[in-house]
């Protein structure tokens, strides 16, 4: 079986994480998802209603 391209795989990941660790790269940031609770959606519906 070739192993070949699960070794590739592997030392990207490695350099790019030593890449990161050095500050050679921007860690990716995660961007935050809104999520509506009750509050808000009480107040939408009460500002259609208007």
């Amino acid at each position: 079986m070739d192993k070949g391209p699960v070794m590739k795989l592997w030392l990207q990941n490695l350099a790019w994480q030593l890449g990161v660790a050095l500050g050679l790269i921007e860690p990716p940031r995660m961007q935050p998802i809104p999520v509506e609770n009750d509050e808000q959606r009480r107040r939408l519906a009460a500002r259609q209603r208007r």
